[in-house]
């Protein structure tokens, strides 16, 4: 007998993958990475980084086992969604979004004409980095621990 999915199972899965493989293409050169997390000791930075780009391989995997209804892979996406929340502030510290604005600063982005200060964008890319991967994690939970389902799973 074959299973039937809903449309959120195919529609979450494919967004797992997609944004696995974006956060994989965006975070694949450490010197890049590296920059971000600075002052961070050069261990700690390439610790973050091999468990970063694992995630994202073990998220790609789970986006595709999910679309198998193995349960497992439905287990591991809940798990890295409950962890990322517990997590957030070690994902994302402060210090990124202030080297990036650093950065932004140093290339002459803010100038008189431009009505933020560099303090103000850092504390919005702070927020919307938050809100997207808690709200994010945070619908995956929901979603899937529905017991209609979960029972796709069985």
């Amino acid at each position: 007998m074959q299973k039937k999915m809903s449309k959120g199972i195919i529609i979450f899965s494919i967004l797992i993958c997609l944004l696995s493989l974006w956060d994989f293409k965006t975070n694949i050169s450490f010197s890049r990475y590296y920059h971000l997390l600075q002052p961070l000791s050069e261990k700690l930075i390439l610790l973050r980084y091999v468990f970063s780009l694992s995630l994202r391989i073990v998220l790609f995997i789970s986006g595709i086992g999910v679309l198998f209804l193995k349960d497992i892979f439905r287990k591991i996406i809940l798990f890295i969604s409950f962890f990322t929340i517990a997590t957030i502030y070690w994902k994302h510290p402060m210090i990124c979004f202030r080297n990036v604005v650093d950065s932004l600063s140093a290339q002459g982005a803010f100038t008189p004409d431009v009505p933020l200060t560099p303090n103000a964008l850092i504390w919005i890319l702070f927020a919307i980095n938050y809100a997207i991967d808690i709200g994010f994690s945070l619908c995956l939970i929901y979603y899937f621990t529905r017991p209609r389902v979960k029972e796709q799973f069985k």
